[in-house]
């Protein structure tokens, strides 16, 4: 992301936080920010996209910062509780705006619905996966659905006291701590032989729909969400990273005009034809957006 529009986000997500999404103008997110009101426009059509931007900006962010740590050389109980640390270090730090979330009443078409649903998906296979890392996948077979509701109910209900009722929980302690309740819920689980209340083939089919798989409903908005989130973790050098970044930026900003230039798409899409990771997503644009990529 380009420094002018990582400067726009941070005093968005600044003055929503403290004067509220509503009761903040374009005007104000631009003199804070230090740029001119046209820069603005140059990324974002209203005031409800760059909201929604913010929203995936936020999250994105998270994601990154999670899976920085699942790269780390450790055991899976270590790097579960340091996700875990991570997780609610960084929602804390930014609880004005999830505060300001909760609180208001923002109305952005469909697009927050399907954030909303992809960050559910993801948090459930985010889960599973650490689940399965610890106890392993066959063992963890008969009550998998069933320990994964139960750890969102944990890391869910400290994070409401945290949070919202300001409950002084020292965060440094809580991923080890949850993960030893994980380990006495497992055991609990396997010693009394419990059958299992909720299983796989209960869930909603978009729940088994796995990172990668092709998804003929899905948004333009997510799909981009996805190509960034795939940038994060290839191995590639910084500034090769960065200038890809860039041109995301620009490809959002052309997509979000009126009359977008299909030529324009196909150039910037070609950026990313030789990184095999990404090639599904550069489809999914390319198809969303009716032009066929360069080859």
């Amino acid at each position: 992301m380009n420094e002018k529009k990582k400067r726009l986000f941070d005093s968005g997500m600044k003055l929503f936080a403290s004067k509220g999404y509503h009761r903040t103008s374009i005007q104000e997110i631009t003199n804070e920010a230090g740029v001119s009101k046209g820069s603005f426009y140059v990324y974002f059509q209203s005031k409800e996209e760059f909201m929604l931007t913010a929203y995936q900006h936020f999250y994105s962010q998270m994601k990154e910062r999670i899976e920085r740590v699942r790269q780390v050389d450790l055991s899976p109980k270590e790097s579960l509780a340091k996700q875990i640390n991570v997780w609610m270090q960084y929602i804390y730090d930014h609880k004005d705006f999830i505060m300001m979330h909760l609180r208001e009443n923002i109305s952005i078409a469909g697009s927050v619905d399907e954030l909303t649903q992809k960050i559910k998906v993801d948090s459930y296979h985010w889960m599973r996966e650490n689940i399965e890392a610890i106890y392993g996948p066959e063992e963890m077979k008969p009550n998998l659905v069933d320990t994964v509701i139960q750890l969102e109910g944990l890391l869910q209900s400290y994070l409401k006291w945290k949070l919202h009722d300001e409950v002084d929980i020292e965060i440094e302690k809580l991923g080890p701590f949850l993960v030893r309740r994980l380990d006495d819920l497992v055991k609990g689980m396997r010693e009394r032989q419990e059958e299992a209340l909720v299983v796989i083939n209960q869930l909603p089919h978009t729940y088994e729909k796995r990172r990668g798989q092709t998804d003929e409903t899905r948004s333009l908005p997510e799909t981009i969400l996805e190509l960034k989130e795939k940038l994060q973790g290839l191995a590639l050098p910084d500034e090769k990273i960065n200038q890809l970044y860039e041109v995301i930026d620009l490809l959002e900003a052309e997509v979000g005009k009126e009359n977008c230039q299909p030529v324009l798409i196909q150039g910037l899409l070609a950026h990313f034809n030789p990184i095999a990771e990404v090639e599904q997503e550069c489809q999914e644009i390319a198809r969303l957006l009716d032009v066929k990529l360069l080859p």
